[in-house]
């Protein structure tokens, strides 16, 4: 059974009396603490909301990021909120922030954040077929995935949270499936004591907040509720009427959620019933979410002595608060202390009592999922500290959101430590940054750091003797500046005892003494020629594909239906400096990382794939080139130089490499499931084989991969090797595509084939027309990904011994043209699945292995296929019926469907 709670205190009956004698109207706070920024606006503007009287401002001081855009003309209808003509679009970095102060830190807080893309870039996205995804972040931490299908529809997402600093970062983070925008961005601080779910270790998402009404009550926020909260009108017509109160409403002089009075001038009552009940479905997500409810019930009417409205009300069957009679003219609610038992479909039945003689109502109603925070952000000091020295220099690196969390998103020359606390920064190089200036006083508060270096800037005045302060600095390079006066005593003292490596230009450094950047580039250019030239060689590599890329493009136009691929010269691995943002790796640390090579977990062309440890514990992969590999180093290069170029989550992340003498190798996430082929062929060990849903979800996130490839990238790349065993499963079965050795990129059309001079691929998967004419396509791929559905639906291989080898289609071709379903599906799904779903999963397999290439589906239009497919097996899986005979509900009860992505389009 459930918990809940009415007003949270055990003892329901003895505080409700108490509080019936102590009863106050809740007065409305202030808005001079609220932020309201109009994202995109003209820097420096600012305006008063003509329905609400709140002051919105531009968000230049909140952002240094960013591109302003208006929507495009034909979006800007009268019914469009003045905040959704403009968005602030992010096209550049990975993740961009801003920073919302002042706020008080361990204070709570409502975030809203709204989007409404309006065609703005002109780039026509937003639509089912092609959205635009990316992250929103409240700190360093995930708060929810913006999903743009609708360009003329306002999305809007809202966050209680409690300040962890003196100021609350929202960050927009790019996931490579479209470009992050924000129309607005608003704060609006709340009493501690509301909302008591959320806290500093967990945060509470708004699914939805309804107000019981007619349709023809408008939108409910500021200043009628004094914490801008938006409640959306919701009636059910014609199975429930509306009742209306002639008297505001109190609230109890202890509330933990001080609903607006207005709220409760209406409720809704069931038509000709004596049961009113709702539901809604959990959110599809990563993990399974946990959900906070609460119901808002007051007593509108003035009951005579024999009117009675006392009813029970039901969770998913169960009872979950017995016997409730809405106080009159009181703001009663009852809510879930802790979150609700996890559940598909969250079913609430709200039925009167066989002494009622009223029908149930029901006032206004909020849900809320739970956001986990088990991200630690940086130790506070060193955030102020580094945020001085940001300030001071003015540094335009990727320095946005917090500098150390997560490690995914850390800032360029920042290393950091992980503890239990919070992340510590250790080291910090800013080497050719173009410092100007003294050296900032912010230095000496990063206590934990262990290594600085500030060489070749133009840093002036004198070596500040503060630095000897930082007990933990081993290395401090001050070498190539303009430095006047003597390197301070204590510095040379921690220097010649051993306690500090200490690099500078020999006591005293004056940019006119010919210690200059500039001159001391130059001396360094005459006594290291052979760095010079192998720094100059990737340069030149770059010029040259640049101009190609160029010419290519400007030739685009009246391209040839086909690129011939040139012919590779001969590359040797030192003349092809790769530029990656991964780390290097030693070949001596991948031994200490794998445990000197103890346990393999996988085997290929290219090599052996080892699992090893990093230092901070992440598990990665370890794939080492075979000193008997044919094309491994061309595959290395290959692999290595496509994974720079791709970032996806449905797609493998690329740790570091090694390039270290004859011993190449790349070092992968590890993804602790394996492979779909294991878990198709019984494999991993373990019992249970994956479900129809499952197997679902596995092909739906790898087809969004195989889709980033085809159309997300800056230039197309096309895998050659799409199957199973390339196909890896994570920790909670994600699915990311793997593997990209032989993958080609295409220059021109994305349409566009390529030859090859060889033919590459598995037996099994290879598309038949590439056998035919050795060209290969995005189409190619989706041959290869038809028979990856194949396999998730039979269970078998793509080829199997007969008489020769067999192929899985021919294998599946007697028992389609009969039309037998139960012939085809794997026997270890035991049934278990819905059959439209499977018929139209297979449908969609024989589309993607269709001989002739132009008649087969892209893979944006495979996901579209899968996502319905799932939607079938979700719906089997919840059931036709809501409700056994033995339900406590009437056939006939008033009802709504509230959809976890509910969200009013209007303000």
């Amino acid at each position: 059974m459930e918990e809940y709670s009415y007003r949270s205190l055990p003892k329901i009956m003895l505080w409700f009396l108490l509080h019936l004698m102590g009863v106050l109207v809740s007065g409305q706070s202030g808005s001079e603490d609220y932020i309201s920024i109009d994202c995109g606006i003209t820097s420096g503007s600012r305006y008063n909301d003509t329905k609400t009287q709140l002051e919105y401002i531009s968000d230049d001081q909140f952002i240094d990021t960013g591109t302003n855009y208006d929507i495009a003309n034909n979006y800007k209808t009268s019914s469009v909120a003045v905040q959704n003509l403009n968005v602030r679009s992010f096209p550049d970095g990975s993740r961009n922030c801003y920073t919302l102060k002042p706020v008080i830190q361990e204070h709570k807080y409502l975030i809203r954040a709204s989007f409404m893309y309006g065609n703005y870039d002109g780039l026509r996205m937003g639509q089912d077929n092609n959205p635009i995804l990316f992250d929103l972040h409240i700190g360093v931490n995930f708060w929810k995935t913006v999903n743009i299908t609708d360009a003329s529809k306002e999305y809007r997402f809202e966050a209680i949270t409690v300040a962890l600093a003196d100021f609350i970062q929202v960050c927009l983070i790019n996931t490579s499936t479209g470009t992050p925008f924000i129309s607005s961005l608003e704060m609006r601080p709340l009493k501690s004591n509301l909302y008591p779910a959320a806290n500093a270790s967990q945060s509470i998402v708004l699914t939805f907040r309804v107000n019981m009404a007619s349709e023809t009550t408008p939108v409910i926020r500021y200043p009628d509720d004094p914490y801008d909260r938006i409640w959306t009108p919701w009636d059910n017509v014609p199975y429930w009427s509306v009742i209306s109160a002639a008297s505001a409403f109190n609230n109890y002089d202890i509330d933990f959620f001080e609903p607006p009075s207005a709220v409760y001038r209406t409720a809704a009552v069931p038509v000709n019933d004596t049961s009113l009940w709702f539901y809604w479905d959990s959110e599809d997500g990563p993990t399974t979410l946990q959900y906070f409810v609460v119901l808002y019930m007051g007593e509108a009417e003035a009951l005579n002595g024999t009117a009675k409205r006392v009813f029970d009300i039901y969770l998913n069957r169960q009872v979950w608060f017995p016997s409730f009679e809405p106080p009159y003219l009181i703001t009663g609610s009852i809510y879930s202390p802790k979150p609700l038992d996890v559940s598909a479909r969250y079913t609430f039945s709200l039925n009167a009592t066989t002494n009622s003689t009223l029908p149930p109502l029901l006032n206004a109603l909020e849900a809320y999922s739970l956001v986990l925070l088990p991200e630690l952000m940086t130790d506070l000091d060193d955030v102020e500290a580094i945020m001085g020295i940001r300030e001071q220099y003015q540094m335009k690196r990727n320095w946005m959101g917090d500098p150390c969390a997560p490690k995914k998103y850390s800032w360029d020359g920042v290393s950091c430590s992980r503890s239990a606390t919070a992340p510590r920064i250790t080291a910090l190089n800013l080497s050719s940054s173009g410092l100007t200036g003294h050296i900032s006083t912010s230095f000496s508060m990063l206590k934990a750091i262990t290594s600085l270096d500030l060489s070749y800037n133009k840093l002036n005045g004198t070596i500040p003797d503060y630095l000897a302060s930082l007990s933990s600095l081993k290395v401090l390079n001050l070498t190539g500046n303009c430095f006047s006066g003597p390197v301070p005593d204590v510095l040379l003292k921690r220097s010649t005892s051993g306690l500090l490596t200490l690099r500078t230009d020999n006591g005293t450094s004056k940019c006119d003494n010919g210690l200059s950047p500039d001159n001391i580039s130059k001396k360094k250019k005459i006594t290291t020629p052979v760095i010079v030239v192998i720094s100059i060689v990737p340069l030149v590599l770059l010029a040259v594909a640049l101009s190609t890329l160029c010419i290519l493009r400007r030739r685009s136009q009246d391209a040839l239906p086909l690129i011939e691929e040139v012919p590779e010269r001969k590359m040797d691995v030192q003349d092809h400096q790769l530029q990656f943002e991964s780390k290097q790796f030693t070949y001596m640390q991948l031994a200490n990382i794998t445990n000197k090579f103890e346990q393999i977990i996988g085997n290929g062309g290219f090599g052996t794939v080892y699992h090893g440890y990093l230092e901070d514990g992440t598990e990665v992969a370890v794939k080492l080139l075979s000193e008997t590999s044919g094309q491994g180093r061309k595959e290395f290069l290959a692999e290595a130089q496509n994974l720079t170029m791709v970032h996806h989550k449905n797609l493998v992340t690329l740790v570091g490499y090694c390039n270290d003498g004859e011993h190449l190798a790349l070092v992968y996430e590890y993804m602790a499931r394996g492979s779909l082929y294991d878990y198709l062929r019984g494999r991993t060990g373990r019992d249970r084989a994956l479900s129809w849903r499952e197997r679902l979800h596995i092909v739906l996130e790898a087809a969004q991969g195989l889709d980033y490839l085809h159309k997300g990238c800056r230039l197309p790349i096309i895998h050659r090797d799409v199957k199973t065993s390339n196909i890896l499963l994570g920790q909670n079965l994600e699915a990311k595509i793997a593997d990209f050795g032989l993958s080609k990129t295409v220059i021109g059309n994305a349409q566009t084939q390529v030859s090859t001079m060889v033919l590459v691929g598995t037996p099994g998967y290879i598309d038949p027309e590439y056998y035919k004419t050795w060209k290969v396509g995005e189409k190619s791929d989706v041959y290869s990904f038809g028979v990856v559905l194949l396999e998730i639906i039979t269970g078998e291989p793509p080829m199997v011994e007969g008489k020769g080898m067999v192929h899985i289609l021919e294998r599946v071709k007697p028992a389609l043209i009969r039309g037998d379903i139960t012939k085809i599906v794997d026997g270890k799904l035991r049934g278990r699945y819905d059959v439209n779903s499977v018929w139209n999963v297979l449908d969609l397999a024989m589309n993607c292995i269709e001989e002739n290439s132009a008649q087969r589906p892209t893979m944006a239009e495979v996901i579209m296929q899968l996502k319905d497919s799932l939607n079938l097996e979700n719906a089997h899986e919840r059931g036709d019926e809501l409700y056994s005979e033995d339900t406590p509900i009437s056939e006939k009860s008033a009802f709504v469907y509230l959809s976890a992505s509910f969200g009013p389009s209007a303000r």
